[in-house]
């Protein structure tokens, strides 16, 4: 019986959290998310993706955004209070960015945390 390998890249200017989602940080103090490219390679082709309005205040676990595939539909939860401060509605229109871009077109919302703290958040090397 062979094992399957999945091939996936990390980019390292980001942080990672254990569900597979990365946080750049922003010159203002913002943070860019996204999906994984693990995650994407994981879930298999997005068909949909469902995101907040801008200006939506999220709060620790409540969730960001859904994601919907051939066989299911994945909410995704905030690691840590704060504004939705802009989408990126070009992933609802052409959702396959999600998969083919991961780590550039494919980002999903930026967030302004209430409480600037990405200590809980995976380093690359460690995800």
């Amino acid at each position: 019986m062979e094992e399957e390998v999945v091939e996936f890249n990390i980019a390292h200017n980001r942080k990672y959290s254990i569900d597979h989602l990365w946080y750049q940080e922003k010159d203002d103090e913002k943070i860019m998310v996204g999906i994984s490219e693990f995650m994407g390679v994981e879930i298999g082709e997005v068909l949909r993706v469902i995101l907040p309005q801008a200006e939506t205040v999220v709060d620790e676990g409540q969730d960001m955004f859904s994601l919907w595939t051939a066989d299911e539909k994945i909410a995704f939860t905030a690691p840590f209070s704060g504004t939705i401060t802009e989408v990126n509605g070009e992933v609802e229109i052409n959702p396959d960015l999600v998969n083919e871009s991961a780590y550039d077109l494919g980002w999903i919302l930026v967030l302004q945390p209430f409480q600037f703290d990405m200590e809980n958040l995976l380093e690359p090397d460690e995800y």
